[in-house]
């Protein structure tokens, strides 16, 4: 049977609630994840541990698949064979709670809040729809990137892993505009980034356990139920579904690695582009700066108070000169724009 903790139960004697339903005295340490205390928002850590009588167990399920986020709920559980007391802490109410009115019934296998389940089926469910959910986050995250990070680059689309090799090639306008999208793309990929660490750490520990499980490691041995007969916490046909969770979630694993570096090279393009639009604003001023200093040294030539000067003298040395360093600084911003400087 599983038992949801509410957040009433929580006014109550909390460990005799519980060793009620259990039918054992759980840890202090247990009792505090339980009621909520020590549990991590901001650095989410799936873990399962044996307890004397029970196996304790806290992971961490998507809050919002459907939008880049790095917020995830917890679920704190304490499970032998025939018991389960789990309770939800949901950081995001207004996000995940639509998500646990579909979750919970799956998790106890039934369209109630009271189930038949046992502990092993409760365990292998909570996985297995984890593994499901962060499947979910992790294809969404990819279409967004597929859809986001194939820029306009004017005359042709331009992959994001292509941009530092094509950069040159676009006009002053579509640079600039390349750049724009890029920069209101560049907090969501922070958001991304940081959601993408926390998955995959999640991940990985999720396989880890259940690697434990699947290989029938001592860790996780409850091989005796509470009335001292032998009784396996996973049957056979309960353990066939958790291999099935285990190479899912490895499968998994490799999918979020992928993403990963797909978002390494999406974030290294970015900073290359905004490094090359930095060189070439820096060329645009170094070219104006060359533009105008030529005319600046013949006015300063012509200002010398030499006494032969022919062309001071000349009918026509004030529109000669006012052309030739006209025409001197249009030469030289004509010939930086043929190098693309400007």
């Amino acid at each position: 049977m599983i038992t949801w903790i509410e957040k009433e139960n929580l006014n109550e004697n909390l460990s005799q609630y519980i060793e009620g339903i259990l039918g054992i005295e759980v840890h202090p340490a247990a009792l505090r994840h339980l009621s909520g205390d020590s549990v991590s928002k901001r650095i989410p850590f799936p873990r399962l541990e044996k307890h004397e009588g029970y196996l304790f167990g806290i992971t961490y399920i998507p809050s919002n698949t459907e939008n880049p986020s790095a917020d995830f709920d917890a679920v704190i559980f304490a499970a032998n064979h025939d018991s389960v007391v789990a309770r939800i802490i949901e950081f995001e109410d207004e996000t995940s709670t639509l998500l646990w009115d579909d979750l919970k019934p799956k998790l106890s296998n039934v369209n109630s809040e009271d189930s038949t389940a046992d502990g092993g089926e409760f365990i292998l469910n909570l996985f297995r729809e984890t593994t499901y959910l962060l499947w979910e986050d992790a294809e969404n995250i990819r279409t967004f990137l597929d859809k986001r990070l194939d820029m306009d680059g004017g005359a042709e689309r331009l992959a994001i892993g292509d941009i530092g090799a094509k950069h040159d090639r676009l006009n002053q306008k579509a640079r600039q505009a390349l750049l724009r999208e890029l920069n209101k793309l560049s907090p969501t990929m922070s958001i991304i980034s940081t959601e993408m660490n926390q998955m995959k750490r999640v991940a990985e520990e999720s396989e880890l356990i259940l690697r434990a499980l699947c290989n029938d490691e001592d860790q996780y041995d409850l091989r005796v139920d509470l009335r001292g007969q032998e009784r396996e916490l996973f049957s056979t046909d309960l353990e066939i579904y958790l291999r099935d969770t285990w190479e899912l979630c490895r499968t998994l694993v490799a999918t979020l690695k992928e993403i990963e570096a797909l978002i390494e090279e999406a974030n290294k393009s970015i900073n290359l582009l905004t490094d090359q639009e930095n060189v070439y604003a820096s060329r645009a001023t170094g070219a104006i700066a060359a533009a105008l200093l030529a005319p600046s040294f013949l006015v300063g030539l012509w200002g010398m108070n030499f006494s032969s000067m022919p062309e001071l003298n000349w009918k026509f040395g004030y529109l000669f000169a006012v052309g030739f360093m006209v025409s001197l600084g249009l030469f030289i911003l004509l010939a930086f724009k043929k190098k693309k400087w400007i």
